[in-house]
């Protein structure tokens, strides 16, 4: 039979497919005359058979030779590579040159179609607005013409033919298909006909070839780049597989059902072995259209493509099984003798059919691979390259025998790097249906690709990348094909950070629970010997060892392992005293890597579900039972068991963080707790209810904080127990008041003992968590007067001793033990009202006045008039704690100002003038202290946002003042208005440049270029570039975890001063003018001038200033909600007493957590019973006493930068800028 081999698609000077040519003008590209020519009648079976052109197709789709350049060993020696290329000789002298082209037709005559068949009219579809602009590179040379609106491919045209017998019947696929194979025995060229334009109509192009095309084979290649011309012309951006109108939705799986039943049917009947020339030219024209540079071409028939081989695929393991089935016939026939020579004969011959018919289906299946798969796979459209993977996926898992070779994996290994996630992701689900059945196969395989597949699973940018990824690691590990540090790896992803990993891990790392706990039983003596040692154990005895113990031992080493690999690869330094103290980081972390684990932990692990039992293995003395002894063989094995589970190093603080996430898990879902008891219940695993909890957890904690209090990590971990009690339960229960008492001493005796930042502020949220009890509030009340008592005589100790007021007076560890004082002042002042506690008069001979007054003078030591590098962080520390204190005192003297102006009672004058006085001096010494400093330090920043919030505090007085006016009081209250003055308007210049340092910071950080100033105003900073470089040398030495730091906490910083200075603002104590310092909004003017550059939370903190009504509706909302009357002390379990601390208005920290200043409505209205601070204060909060979430922190990492006065480029969906050529492979983009 003679053969031809397929020619490229175009034909170009140097025979590539990278470009296209571009046409000029509408004229034929063959060159040839465009009248209809002869006809011509072929024999009726000598329909060329299509060879791939090894020459050309690599000219032609050469961007997508596989990776490793492998090219095939056969195409050197193919015997019509001659031919092939004298056809292109032959095609070359046929087209003419580009400028007689240009010539001889005009620009805008419409190209005729080979021969005489009539041209179809076109039915214009709907123009999609939203679908993208279709560019072609052939399109760059095109005449001027005016822009045609986007069409969008018709995908149901009307009138008859097997588009409309596919797409717009109520037939099923093979009946179709089988009408079709009718029509083809009928009439060859006629049915080819209808069925080619049928695959051009699911392209999108409404242009038609006729019967003469079909009798053409070797102007296929001709005639498929004028009608892609045609079709780029018509600028339809949309075709039917794309498409998304409903009218579309089923299209795929109907154009996909019907070249499958259609190869189906060929099977049956014989035709797809006996006729191959039908196959073989619907793979002519498939396969030309698949190498397009025109992507709807490309796509539609890749997928139809696809569709063939899976239906060859599925026709080659039919035949498989029957040439099976024949050669098992075979064997039992001739055994019998001589006596069925017939029947012999016939199975003979129907298994020669058989393996002739399988040798046919086998070169179909090859010719369509190395046609269509091996250039589609890097298509750079990644809904191709999809397709791709998918259909080699089947074809695996369908013919395992053929393609589950070297020479097929290859492709699925090598499309794990694919630059888009959705084609990794199908790549991963295929290999997991591939391992699940034959992993034991494919040794080499997974050795090539493994590290791949675990450097996905750890380190992708896509978390359902790394999910699936995850789940195929677990089948490895699960046939013995991972090596340790893959597995140790993997089994640290339950630190990750996204919750989705670490559950998707979850059941891999239990995995590696269970194998350290059969290790550690053979080591004990074996699981019959624990089971004999513990068979008369107590069920409810947790504090005896217990056979549950080595699981939690294994679990802890394993934490403790992974968790010690992780501090090793990245060591993370301790923070800094200072920027605890400034707010600029929080004293603790509200979850660490551990808890986090813990939560997910408690999910899968039985014995974390009942915490109980962990608490006993925590409480038990491990140290005295690992050295007894005993003589007796049982005695043996016990004292093996006793010395196995011990805790080791750190094993003890991580199952402490495990217990407390068990417990917040286990009391937060109480319906899940109901779920599990029948289950636990038949493992011996016995849980409680919530009151049971509570009683039990309060007995528990005091034991827990005597044997792990004295260090305070662990202490803090404890600590973080009582926020999980629901203390009503001691409301109710009159006769557990006892039980709560010791829990309460404990608590207060880790305030006593430490100095540690997180330690204190653990005890302070416990305090602040009772205080919200009503029956437990007094209670509270008294111990933190003993606090208060013990705290202040301490002060005045050093009060006694030395001139507080003075910097650089005392040594460093005096220095250190007086932050340390002022430390827990700043955390006491937060529970209660602190008036009478600060005012009261000293009886310490020495140091008679009140505490605020020796407080404010410590302020005083801030004023910087000399560097001492040994002395300058203690000193600011201490006086930042001092700060925070008399901050404090002026807000609850506020709230009791607005107290009494709501009930009309007159204040005494005497007590406003001492007030005021108090207040006057605070103000001078924090602008001496921000005054004094040449750069933006952390103390500097600081007391500028105390500035503000000392104003804003009283600015609330004044608004009920001005109400209650309004209302028609009578009450004089002119003594207040010296409390109620603005900020100097002297400091307007200062505060500028304090905040334009800040800005500059994090514009530094993030390398964003700041806008110039206006005309009327100064220049951008005070910063010299020597100091900018100086910065920026500093930068370079910096690891990307300690920039991505430095840039957070800058961030923080810019946020917290532009929020408190915003409500300064909107509380009309800031940027008023008077004093010479011009109009009013000189520093509003300042702040938005690069509102748009400094990302998300910058530029929200500063929408109250842009914003002129978001600010109206939130007074507006603050006033209504200062006339409601102030309810009494909360009896709920979640309320806060009357005299509980004021808002924290000196906490701006939300602002740098990525949120907004609470000054919504919403806000204002829920918060306004609990704390009257202010018409316009923040959010209430406990300062230090609930951190803000780490999710939250770290949520500024990824909060992109918008910057709207530049253009952004890229497109964002992660393909070439270029056009849709299909031959640019991946690997180019």
């Amino acid at each position: 039979m003679t053969t031809t081999t397929r020619q490229p698609l175009m034909e170009t000077t140097d025979n590539t497919a990278t470009s296209s040519p571009t046409p000029t003008s509408t004229a034929r590209r063959s060159g040839r005359v465009t009248k209809a020519p002869a006809k011509f009648t072929p024999e009726p079976t000598s329909l060329s058979k299509r060879k791939r052109a090894s020459e050309h197709d690599d000219g032609e789709d050469g961007e997508n030779e596989s990776p490793e350049d492998e090219e095939d060993p056969n195409e050197d020696d193919d015997p019509d590579a001659s031919e092939v290329e004298q056809e292109r000789q032959r095609s070359r002298k046929r087209k003419p040159s580009s400028q007689s082209t240009k010539a001889k037709k005009p620009a805008l005559k419409k190209p005729k179609i080979n021969g005489d068949a009539p041209s179809r009219p076109q039915i214009p579809a709907e123009p999609t607005a939203s679908a993208p602009a279709l560019a072609l590179n052939n399109l760059a040379s095109l005449p001027s013409r005016p822009k045609k609106s986007a069409r969008v491919a018709i995908a149901q045209p009307e009138g008859e033919g097997l588009y409309t017998d596919i797409f717009r019947s109520d037939d099923r696929p093979n009946e179709v298909a089988t009408r079709w194979y009718h029509k083809y025995q009928a009439d060859h060229a006629e049915a080819l006909t209808d069925l080619v334009n049928c695959i051009l109509l699911s392209a999108g192009c409404d242009q038609r070839v006729t019967e003469d095309d079909i009798r053409d084979p070797d102007n296929c290649q001709n005639r498929l780049a004028d009608l892609q011309n045609v079709y780029a012309e018509e600028g339809i951006t949309d075709y039917p597989l794309i498409s998304r109108a409903r009218t579309t939705r089923s299209f795929r799986d109907l154009l996909v059902g019907f070249f499958r039943s259609l190869v189906d049917v060929l099977h049956e009947t014989d035709a797809l072995y006996k006729d191959v020339q039908i196959l073989e030219n619907i793979s002519r024209w498939v396969a030309s259209m698949s190498s397009s540079t025109l992507r709807p071409f490309r796509h539609t028939a890749t997928t139809i493509a696809l569709a063939i081989q899976t239906a060859l695929v599925k026709a080659a393991g039919i035949l498989d099984g029957r040439i099976s089935n024949y050669m098992q016939q075979l064997e039992k026939t001739k055994g019998k003798g001589s006596k069925n020579a017939g029947l012999v004969e016939s199975i003979q011959q129907n298994l020669t059919d058989a393996e002739h018919y399988r040798d046919v289906c086998k070169d179909q299946i090859q010719d369509i691979f190395d046609t269509v798969f091996v250039h589609r796979y890097r298509d750079i459209d990644a809904k191709i390259r999809t397709e791709c993977v998918e259909a080699l996926g089947n074809w695996i898992w369908m013919l395992p025998t053929v393609f589950m070779e070297p020479e097929y994996l290859r492709y699925l290994g090598w499309m794990l790097s694919d630059v888009m996630p959705q084609t990794r992701h199908e790549v991963l689900k295929q290999l997991g249906r591939i391992f699940k059945n034959h992993a034991e196969k494919l040794g080499h395989f997974i050795d090539r690709f493994r590290p791949r597949l675990v450097e996905m699973a750890t380190k992708d940018s896509d978390v359902n990348v790394r999910v699936v990824a995850i789940s195929n690691i677990q089948i490895l590990k699960d046939s013995g094909n991972l090596e340790p540090d893959e597995i140790d790896s993997i089994g640290r992803l339950i630190f990750d950070p996204e919750l989705r990993i670490r559950k998707a891990v979850l059941d891999f790392f239990a995995g590696c629970v269970n194998d350290s706990i059969e290790n550690k039983v053979e080591e004990i003596g074996g699981e019959d010997a624990i089971d004999e040692l513990f068979q008369d154990q107590d069920e409810e005895d947790f504090s005896s060892p217990r056979s549950d113990w080595v699981s939690i031992k294994c679990l802890a080493e394993l934490l403790a392992a992974y968790d010690t690999q992780i501090e090793e690869e990245n060591p993370v330094e301790p923070p800094r005293s200072l920027d605890i103290a400034v707010d600029a980081i929080p004293a603790v972390a509200p979850e660490t890597r551990i808890s986090l684990a813990g939560h997910v932990l408690y999910e899968k692990i039985d014995q974390l579900k009942n915490w109980e039992l962990l608490s006993g293995y925590l409480l038990y003395d491990h140290s005295s039972s690992a050295s007894s002894k005993s003589a007796s063989k049982g005695g043996s094995v016990e004292t093996a068991l006793r010395r196995a589970v011990a805790p080791e190093g750190r094993e003890e603080a991580i199952l402490l963080e495990v217990l407390a996430s068990a417990v917040r898990s286990s009391l937060a879902a109480p319906a899940e707790l109901e779920k599990s008891k029948k289950h636990l219940r038949a493992e011996g695993i016995h849980l409680i209810g919530p009151e049971e909890a509570a009683r039990k957890l309060a007995s528990i904690i005091p034991q827990l904080l005597s044997k792990y209090g004295a260090e305070a990590r662990t202490a803090v971990t404890v600590l973080r127990l009582e926020h999980s009690l629901d203390l009503n339960v001691y409301q109710q229960l009159g006769q557990d008041s006892t039980t709560y008492d010791r829990l309460l001493n404990g608590i207060c005796t880790q305030f006593d003992r430490h100095i540690d930042r997180g330690v204190l502020a653990e005890t302070t949220t416990a305090l602040l968590h009772g205080r919200k009890y009503p029956a437990l509030e007094e209670t509270i009340d008294e111990k933190v007067s003993e606090l208060w008592d013990k705290t202040i005589n301490k002060l005045r100790q050093f009060d006694k001793s030395s001139e507080l007021g003075i910097r650089r007076n005392l040594e460093e560890p005096a220095i250190i033990e007086l932050g340390n004082i002022l430390l827990k002042t700043s955390k006491l002042v937060t529970l209660k009202d602190c008036i009478e506690v600060l005012e009261a008069d000293g009886q310490v001979e020495g140091s008679e006045s009140p505490a605020i007054e020796i407080l404010i003078r410590i302020v005083m030591r801030g004023k910087l008039d000399q560097v001492d590098e040994n002395l300058d962080d203690p000193e600011d520390e201490a006086v930042s704690y001092a700060v925070k204190t008399c901050l404090f005192y002026f807000m609850w003297k506020a709230r009791a100002l607005r107290d009494a102006v709501n009930e009309q009672r007159p204040n005494p004058a005497l007590q406003i003038e001492r007030l005021n006085t108090l207040r006057q001096s605070f103000v001078r010494n924090l602008v001496w202290t921000l005054s004094s400093r040449g750069t933006n330090d952390d103390l500097r920043l600081f007391s500028t946002g105390a500035l503000c919030d000392l104003h804003v505090a009283f600015a609330s007085v004044r608004r009920v003042i001005e109400r209650n006016a309004a209302e028609g009081s009578a009450v004089d209250y002119s003594l207040i208005n010296p409390l109620l003055d603005p900020i100097d308007p002297g400091l307007t210049r200062e505060l500028i440049e304090i905040f334009t340092a800040a800005e500059r910071a994090y514009a530094r950080c993030i390398n964003r270029q700041l806008n110039n100033p206006g005309e009327d105003e100064g220049p951008i900073g005070h910063f010299s570039s020597d100091e900018e470089d100086d910065e920026d040398e500093d930068d370079s030495d910096l690891t990307p975890v300690q920039k991505k730091r430095k840039e957070l906490k800058a961030e923080r910083v810019l946020c917290e001063l532009t929020g408190k200075m915003v409500l300064a603002i909107v509380a009309k104590v800031l940027d008023q003018g008077g004093s010479g310092q011009g109009a009013a909004g000189k520093i509003k003017k300042r702040m938005v001038r690069n509102q748009n550059k400094l990302g998300h939370n910058f530029k929200e903190t500063l929408a109250y200033l842009v914003d002129e009504g978001r600010a109206a509706r939130v007074r507006e909302a603050a006033a209504k909600a200062a006339g409601k009357k102030k309810r009494p002390a909360a009896t709920a379990p979640g309320s806060r007493a009357r005299n509980s601390r004021p808002a924290a208005a000196g906490n701006a920290g939300a602002a740098a957590a990525g949120k907004k200043q609470a000054l919504s409505a919403e806000i204002i209205a829920a918060e306004d019973d609990d704390s009257e601070l202010s018409d316009i204060e923040i959010e209430e909060e406990e300062p230090e006493a609930v951190p803000e979430p780490e999710e939250e922190r770290t949520e500024l990492a990824d909060d992109p930068i918008e910057d709207n006065d530049e253009d952004v480029g890229g497109d964002g969906d992660g393909k070439s800028k270029k056009d849709d050529d299909g031959d640019e492979d991946m690997d180019d983009e």
